[in-house]
């Protein structure tokens, strides 16, 4: 048995076999990943391992690339019986962890935490000022162990999934709002409403600062391979004031495998624009004529939209606990 550090590109397919695995739950099928999901995160690692010498190269030469993906593996008889992957979010000095896990055979052995306390001295090696990670709620062996070594509960997020339901037309925006196409890397849109909208207990652990959402110029032209999806994003701003309120995005499947998702984000002072949000990312997505599930991951702090998304059809499949420490 041995713990060394992840090696790339060389562990991606060990890793990803590792992933399906131990996110085997006995007793709570709900957890675990359903086909869709193993597909899309199967052809995920195929797209990295084409692409790792580009990435390799840019890592080289962009230092905010050099810590895109570290972490550990636990290895017994040549077998990935533990690992935990880590990154750097954007250019700034917070990291997450996502994900870490142990195959179910080899569980309540301490690898866990060794895996943990590994990761947690890069980090601070490397200069991080706070970590996160995310956690399925009701999986209380991991949320012990995190607090156990200092992480704490400061927010969460709900997936949901749509596999069925009826086809829905282009809505009309509310009145006293217009909108507006966001480029894919305009991050200054993002960052500005981001900071205005987001929970200061959300911002205390997920700092909103312009490293994390300005994208290197490099990173900017291998995302688009790194990815089988068709992406759009609209920016909803008040006529009033013209601040930004509302976020929505889809990201429609190319290949007809895996899955589709969308995504949104709304200012608490304007609730009304959460059904709008919702149906006009699921119009663009179900106007392709695909069938594949449609899947949201949203925050807790968003209940308007999880609102508006269950009166579309989608469906609640597991809630995320998130967690941080301050390094």
């Amino acid at each position: 048995m041995s713990i060394r550090p992840l090696a790339l590109p060389q562990d991606l397919a060990g890793a990803a076999e590792a992933v399906v695995k131990a996110f085997q739950y006995p007793g709570h099928p709900e957890w675990e990943l359903d086909p869709a999901e193993q597909v899309q995160f199967a052809d995920a690692i195929r797209r990295m391992r084409r692409l790792w010498p580009a990435m390799r190269v840019m890592q080289l030469v962009a230092p905010a690339m050099r810590d895109l993906m570290r972490g550990f593996v636990w290895e017994e008889d040549g077998v990935f019986a533990g690992f935990i992957v880590l990154q750097r979010d954007g250019n700034s000095p917070a990291w997450q962890i996502e994900p870490l896990g142990v195959l179910p055979e080899y569980r309540r052995r301490g690898i866990a935490r060794k895996l943990m306390a590994e990761a947690l001295e890069m980090m601070r090696s490397r200069g991080a000022t706070a970590v996160t990670l995310g956690v399925i709620d009701g999986n209380m062996p991991a949320r012990t162990l995190y607090r156990s070594v200092g992480f704490a509960d400061y927010g969460g997020n709900a997936f949901y999934v749509r596999t069925s339901g009826s086809t829905v037309g282009r809505p009309a925006l509310p009145s006293g709002y217009v909108e507006e196409r966001l480029a894919r890397f305009d991050w200054h849109a993002r960052y500005e409403m981001d900071r205005r909208i987001t929970p200061q207990d959300v911002q205390a652990y997920e700092a909103v600062s312009a490293g994390r959402y300005r994208v290197p110029l490099l990173l900017r032209v291998i995302v688009p391979f790194l990815s089988n999806a068709r992406v759009g994003d609209a920016l909803v701003r008040r006529t009033s004031d013209r601040a930004a309120v509302g976020r929505v995005g889809w990201s429609i499947n190319k290949t007809g495998r895996g899955t589709n998702s969308i995504r949104a984000r709304l200012a608490p002072d304007c609730r009304d624009l959460a059904p709008y949000l919702v149906q006009r990312a699921l119009h663009e997505v179900l106007a392709t004529g695909s069938t594949l599930q449609v899947e949201l991951f949203l925050p807790t702090w968003m209940p308007d939209v999880a609102r508006a998304a269950e009166g579309l059809d989608f469906v609640l499949r597991r809630e995320h606990k998130s967690m941080g420490m301050k390094l």
